[in-house]
């Protein structure tokens, strides 16, 4: 009989990980009654879903947690790139579309969204990639191909269009080669080829332009800042110290935009007040070090940048999300991990979670690995 010695894995973060996610489905709960009573005159309608793709995302945690070994990754690393890129194009010509983009794919009743695939597909192909050719990066030239594969997966998901997870993507690729030895001189170039790529993709749309003046404007005087973020911040500052209390929110009552999705950080500081915000803070800065220590008891290259990759992929998302939320970053639409509504982008997540989970053994057993 198939048996799991879960002793192996670190019990603090499957803890705090369902936890999180428990607690997000609540928080969506609290901030999408009110939205979906008034327009579907169905309150329940994104809590049932929610917990649905809970449900879902706890399989699949399960699963990539205890059952499949991390080098199954490696192993079909190329497929799962494969089958993301194609999942990025499909969805271009046959995708559905929602607030003039097109970012999903219809399945029966349900839709995904394969951009959420190319997250966990990207980091998977530079570990990969990484631990197969250790001395590329000594000459910036043999960079070309990582760098074709990538602008391959991301330009797609700039066509639906959608900046945030291309930029998303490639600050985890960044880190992700500086910590493999990329020469600082690749970097200042990544860097000014990255700047003047988001200026260009800023120019083009006026949506953006006008996102992106608002919020230069805003560091001069507060009342210059989006719409969004203003009742972002006013729901923050009227949470006080302990918060309104769960389902009091005031904002959500049709006030702030996407209260459950990419501003559910707002209705948890309105409703939990200081404190409730700071510990979703907490889980994100345990989830970082421990993701950080961890990278490096990894039994081998591609476990430690898969590591330090899906660790920052879910971090560096959280801090685009909370920047957003306080007015630190221009309005990006990228959900909480974790906690936003969302399915793909939810059981993307908690897959990526078990991952490191499934790691996690090895910082214990680091030396019979060996």
């Amino acid at each position: 009989m198939f048996k799991i010695d879960f002793k192996k894995y670190d019990c603090l973060l499957v803890t705090t990980v369902c936890i999180c996610v428990i607690f997000g489905a609540f928080m969506v709960f609290s901030s999408s009654t009110i939205m979906a009573d008034i327009r579907w005159s169905s309150p329940y309608k994104f809590f049932y879903r929610q917990l649905l793709w809970v449900s879902v995302g706890f399989v699949a945690m399960f699963l990539t947690a205890f059952l499949i070994n991390y080098k199954f990754y490696q192993k079909y690393a190329k497929l799962i790139y494969l089958v993301a890129l194609l999942s990025v194009i499909a969805v271009l010509f046959i995708g559905n579309s929602r607030l003039g983009a097109k970012r999903w794919l219809g399945i029966g009743s349900f839709t995904v969204q394969p951009s959420e695939l190319a997250k966990i597909a990207i980091v998977i192909h530079v570990s990969d990639f990484i631990s197969r050719k250790t001395k590329v990066f000594k000459k910036w030239k043999n960079l070309i191909v990582l760098g074709i594969t990538i602008a391959l997966m991301i330009f797609p998901i700039i066509i639906e269009p959608d900046l945030g997870t291309p930029i998303l993507l490639v600050f985890v690729c960044f880190v992700m080669l500086f910590y493999a030895g990329v020469k600082m001189q690749t970097v200042f170039v990544e860097v000014i080829i990255g700047a003047v790529f988001i200026t260009e993709e800023i120019l083009k749309k006026p949506y953006r332009l006008t996102r992106f003046k608002d919020f230069i404007a805003s560091f001069i005087n507060i009342d210059a800042s989006s719409y969004q973020v203003k009742q972002s911040l006013n729901a923050l500052g009227s949470g006080g110290i302990f918060g309104k209390g769960i389902g009091k929110s005031e904002m959500k009552l049709m006030y702030l935009p996407e209260a459950h999705t990419d501003f559910i950080f707002p209705v948890i500081g309105e409703e939990l007040g200081f404190l409730g915000a700071i510990a979703v803070i907490v889980f994100f800065l345990y989830l970082f070090f421990n993701g950080m220590r961890m990278s490096k008891k990894m039994p081998d290259v591609f476990s430690q940048y898969l590591c330090l990759g899906i660790t920052f992929l879910i971090v560096f998302q959280a801090v685009l999300n909370l920047s957003v939320a306080t007015g630190i970053f221009p309005a990006k639409g990228l959900p909480l991990p974790f906690i936003s509504f969302g399915g793909t982008s939810l059981v993307i997540t908690m897959i990526a979670a078990g991952i490191l989970i499934n790691l996690s053994q090895y910082t214990k057993f680091s030396l019979r690995q060996k």
